[in-house]
């Protein structure tokens, strides 16, 4: 079932809320094909996505999400398309030209990532699709142009918290992130806990494969 969380191993101190927190890190790869997994974690106001790829890179978001920014029902499709929104970035920045599949537990969002491939353009209900501060085009808006015109790109669902390293250290992840924008784990625990999960997950997965 993979390793145990590091949030059961970390101090909880009264650390104070934040606004947002983010951590992009780069761990040992492992090898074969790229696989990136990615997940989300929602609160009342808050949300927070992870990912990790079998390129060693790995991370998380999370921030304050009032709830009149989108629908309550979409809140948690949007931040599940986020999340592999960051790790595409990512990952597609650092191996152009190499096929990546994409492993998601959402169905929501994974009929949204389809459809964006075949060209279509609807977004989650209530997804504000005007361009943000200093002119920026919307996350998702850019996830749909990565999906539409990015060669070999495969989504494919991955059944949630029934072992899959890579998807368990992605929720683990968001959890984490949300924890840290709630304050009740530090935000300078990141960098050391977010390599340390990552890393042994992709040593759970190594070893899946060779199994």
């Amino acid at each position: 079932m993979g390793r145990r969380s590091p949030l059961t191993r970390a101090t909880r101190p009264a650390t104070g809320a934040h606004r947002q927190v983010y951590l992009n890190d780069k761990v040992k790869a492992v090898s074969g094909a790229v696989v990136l997994a990615t997940d989300a974690s929602v609160g009342p106001d808050r949300v927070a996505s992870g990912y990790l790829a079998t390129t060693g890179h790995t991370g998380l978001r999370a921030h304050i999400y009032p709830r009149y920014l989108v629908h309550a029902h979409s809140r948690v499709v949007v931040t599940e398309l986020r999340a592999v929104y960051w790790g595409l970035k990512v990952v597609l920045a650092a191996h152009p030209g190499r096929p990546v599949e994409v492993r998601v537990d959402n169905l929501q969002a994974l009929r949204h990532l389809h459809d964006w491939q075949r060209g279509g353009m609807d977004m989650p209900a209530g997804y504000d699709i005007h361009l943000r501060s200093q002119g920026h085009k919307p996350s998702l808006l850019q996830l749909q142009l990565l999906a539409e015109y990015t060669p070999d790109l495969t989504f494919v669902h991955e059944k949630a918290h029934i072992g899959h390293p890579l998807n368990e250290a992605a929720d683990s992840l968001a959890k984490l992130g949300l924890r840290c924008v709630r304050g009740t784990v530090p935000r300078t625990e990141l960098p050391r806990l977010v390599p340390l999960w990552a890393s042994g997950a992709l040593t759970d997965y190594q070893r899946s494969l060779a199994a």
